[in-house]
């Protein structure tokens, strides 16, 4: 088969369902309790991080994610036999690479160990956390196969050699002056 052919990811990656990942060690969680009532965010997202890792580049991941009710109903029919019940539901999500947090035009590596600051933004979105659901933020430093893998040096991506790939320790940081968070805005009840 030749190189450079196209070659899709399995549907299992692709689905839009986080289940598989909340779990995973590598993945920070933050998730409200059961909303008592409909949220509806509006309008843009800004990732602010205040990261650390033990390499010179790395990549972040944010998803905003929408936890169904533990007893949702599944849809009938279900050819997919998805169960509803606890499904989660990607909203958005964006992923940053590191070296670019301060300029496109010219990358700078990480100083191992040392916080940074980074921000971006997440496309708009128009969303209603309905009653009883849970808003879920993940953060991540992968989301391969989607994008492609970060070696967490500050190396040419494309041209990076096998010896280039380094495991690396990635800190998220929120407390004090070195808070972390996902701005969102809220549609006031009842102003749809």
């Amino acid at each position: 088969m030749s190189p450079w052919r196209l070659r899709l990811p399995s549907r299992q990656v692709i689905r839009w369902s986080q289940r598989s990942v909340w779990s995973r060690p590598d993945v920070l969680v933050y998730e409200t309790e059961p909303l008592e009532e409909d949220l509806t965010f509006a309008g843009p997202l800004k990732a602010s991080l205040h990261v650390s890792t033990t390499g010179t580049d790395a990549d972040w991941v944010v998803k905003l994610v929408d936890v169904y009710a533990g007893d949702f109903p599944d849809p009938n029919p279900n050819p997919a036999h998805v169960a509803m019940g606890g499904y989660q539901q990607l909203v958005r999500g964006d992923v940053f690479r590191g070296k670019f947090r301060n300029s496109f035009e010219r990358p700078e590596p990480f100083e191992p160990g040392k916080v940074a600051k980074i921000e971006f933004g997440i496309p708009d979105i128009f969303h209603t956390f309905r009653r009883g659901h849970r808003v879920m933020v993940q953060v991540q430093s992968s989301w391969f196969p989607l994008v492609d893998r970060n070696p967490q040096t500050f190396v040419n991506i494309p041209t990076a050699k096998p010896e280039d790939f380094r495991k690396a320790t990635h800190r998220v940081y929120r407390g004090g002056n070195a808070a972390s968070s996902l701005l969102v805005q809220v549609l006031p009840a009842g102003a749809k």
